[in-house]
């Protein structure tokens, strides 16, 4: 089985995310026939009758390979189960890199789950970046995502597994995910006929994306990420790319809200996007114990401070003793050098 990104798997500390699935299991024997060091960590979402013995299989394979393996049993989701259970999953792996100091969380996405992303967001009516979702390596807040079976098809995956013990999830037949209809509907029949073309038309697509789109400069002040006013898709561009190194996918509904509200508005109640005449900005948003005095709202009024991150700015100057009466602290140009001289 071939695996992409291997010298830079080797270099660093790696975490598989695993679930007993047939793409985790051929990537933890693609692993560990390629001599990649790395630990696994799995979520039990408690839904199938299967779930507690997939965790015992987990285990039992870092028992025989000398591996940590981290379990986190999920609380009931309610409602909205693949988001939600996708928020669950993701804040326990970036609690376990951020604990452990990994530097690569890899995952199994394939082939298959490019195509089939790609197909859904078409549908929708999105942009050449939201329909390139699946990236090779993403960078994230303080860790990579890497997925070295980016171009490798299910049917490869399913072969290479024939003598490996893992999972099927009941739900993958299960058609009343959109998901699902993509993939029996349309992705795997297109892989199965057309894979090559399929894999080097991405491989343009690419490549195109990278002239569209620039990797425009991104400041920090604190951990509020600012970068200067572009094009609407530019802005979104830049706004994803932020949100996703904070650890969130925007959807296509959420992109077309942060357009309609002209870069003023909150995300999923755990992000804030603001903007004045010449930047946007990008920061979580944080529970503060604080008040803003009257003389720092002044300040940031006259100096056309958006209203949705000021406590964010007023908490990250009183952390680091910067005086916020300090007018040319706001203005045009020294803005931008005091955050170089934060990050």
């Amino acid at each position: 089985m071939e695996l992409y990104f291997l010298d830079v798997l080797k270099k660093a500390k790696n975490l598989l995310a695993f679930s007993g699935g047939v793409d985790s299991v051929a990537m933890f024997f693609s692993l560990q026939k390629a001599g990649i060091e790395f630990d696994i960590a799995i979520v039990n979402y408690g839904t199938r009758d299967t779930c507690d013995e997939e965790s015992d299989y987990a285990q039992s394979l870092c028992q025989t390979y000398n591996k940590k393996c981290f379990i986190f049993k999920a609380p009931a989701i309610r409602s909205n189960f693949e988001s939600q259970a996708r928020r669950i999953r993701y804040d326990f792996f970036e609690d376990v890199i951020a604990k452990n100091g990994y530097d690569n969380l890899i995952l199994a996405h394939h082939l298959n789950d490019k195509l089939e992303w790609f197909l859904m967001q078409l549908t929708k009516g999105s942009g050449l970046n939201t329909i390139l979702g699946f990236q090779a390596i993403e960078q994230r807040e303080g860790y990579q995502i890497i997925r070295p079976f980016i171009n490798t098809t299910k049917m490869e995956i399913y072969k290479y597994c024939s003598n490996y013990k893992f999972y099927e999830d009941s739900t993958n037949t299960d058609n009343g995910y959109k998901r699902n209809k993509f993939r029996h509907f349309y992705a795997n029949d297109l892989i199965e006929k057309y894979a090559k073309g399929i894999t080097k038309s991405f491989e343009y697509l690419e490549e195109e994306k990278k002239l569209l789109y620039e990797d425009s400069e991104v400041f920090y002040l604190g951990k509020i990420a600012y970068f200067q006013k572009s094009f609407l898709h530019q802005n979104l561009y830049q706004i994803d790319k932020i949100m996703k190194k904070m650890g969130y996918v925007l959807s296509a509904s959420q992109r077309g809200e942060i357009s309609k509200r002209n870069f003023s508005c909150e995300i999923a109640g755990r992000y804030i996007i603001d903007n004045n005449k010449n930047y946007i900005f990008v920061s979580k948003i944080y529970t503060h114990d604080l008040i803003l005095p009257k003389k720092f709202k002044d300040i940031a009024r006259k100096n056309a401070i958006p209203k949705r991150i000021r406590m964010e700015i007023y908490s990250h100057m009183q952390s680091e003793n910067i005086p916020f009466n300090d007018m040319n602290y706001y203005l045009e140009g020294k803005f931008i050098q005091s955050s170089r001289h934060c990050q």
